[in-house]
């Protein structure tokens, strides 16, 4: 048998371990990766001048939008290319909610870059208006727009020559969490991901959830759950998250937790496909941060430093 013919094929597979990045569209949203970045980085400083590891960015998103986000720099050295960590906060948070998390990262080793959600931090309006004031319509646009933003944050991080672009992961809370899911949906090159006091199925989130943006919104809009999801569908994360698989995940979730209501966690997790893994800790929507952290820490450790399988992203 004639191996020689088949010799370029293998090398191809040797040298493309992920799938090539497709352009997309989500609820009107573009996802390019061929579009230029234009990526602005500009190093933070302290009271006194001296310059820190932290870095404002901004590139381009989703249908070309700009995107506002913080890179925090690990002062450890490094053994080649470092891994890296994107996080994405909750809703009504913005980009530096989780410092002290990136910080705790850094020390590991791990790059972080932490982005605004459309509608919040630097970029407080959506269609004019803020998130508070979005009908199904407007909060189908963020959840969009954010998904696609996640996906250039991943082309921001090839882009440089520090990363090692098989060692990208993903943290994000709350919102940041449900957003983050649909975005794992769609994104092949993060490697493993954890997701905190996050759920799934808008219908059930909004109309049961004791957040004030939800009980808000069943007071001036929508309160038709079925109508909800509908609305919602190719934005939920529950129906897409399969694709995230073989890459690993943990949900860390409150006992008590009423924003996310344990039916829309539940059936997240239910959704998602294996290697997933699942704590459910003391408290509500928040439950012990250090220990969340150092369950995550562990988590990226042992499955951000060794040979990672792609995902298969959501058609």
């Amino acid at each position: 048998m004639q191996y020689s013919r088949f010799l370029p094929l293998l090398a191809l597979c040797l040298v493309m371990p992920h799938a090539a990045a497709q352009t997309s569209s989500l609820a009107g949203i573009v996802y390019d990766p061929a579009a230029a970045l234009q990526p602005q980085l500009t190093q933070r400083k302290d009271a006194q001048g001296k310059p820190l590891s932290l870095y404002n960015l901004s590139f381009l998103g989703g249908s070309g939008a700009r995107v506002p986000a913080l890179v925090s720099v690990p002062n450890v050295p490094a053994k080649g290319k470092r891994p890296a960590v994107i996080l994405l906060h909750g809703l009504g948070g913005d980009k530096n909610q989780l410092q002290a998390l990136a910080l705790l990262l850094n020390g590991k080793g791990y790059l972080t870059v932490a982005i605004d959600v459309a509608g919040h931090g630097e970029r407080p309006k959506v269609n004019g208006k803020g998130v508070g004031e979005q009908d199904l319509a407007g909060m189908r646009t963020i959840a969009a727009q954010t998904v696609q933003d996640l996906r250039a944050t991943v082309d921001y991080l090839a882009s440089r020559d520090d990363i090692d672009t098989k060692r990208i992961g993903f943290v994000g809370v709350s919102l940041g969490g449900v957003l983050g899911a649909r975005f794992l949906a769609d994104e092949p090159r993060v490697a493993a991901a954890a997701l905190w006091v996050a759920g799934g199925d808008w219908g059930t989130l909004i109309t049961t959830s004791a957040h004030p943006f939800a009980k808000r919104f069943r007071d001036t809009g929508e309160t038709d759950a079925a109508k909800i999801r509908q609305a919602l569908a190719d934005v939920d994360p529950v129906p897409a998250i399969s694709h995230a698989a073989p890459r690993p995940l943990l949900f860390l979730n409150g006992a008590t937790d009423d924003v996310v209501p344990k039916a829309c966690s539940e059936a997240l997790f239910a959704a998602a496909k294996d290697p997933k893994e699942r704590t459910i800790l003391p408290g509500g929507h928040i439950p012990n941060l250090f220990d969340m952290a150092s369950r995550t820490i562990a988590f990226l450790e042992k499955n951000l430093n060794k040979p990672t399988t792609p995902g298969h992203p959501n058609p």
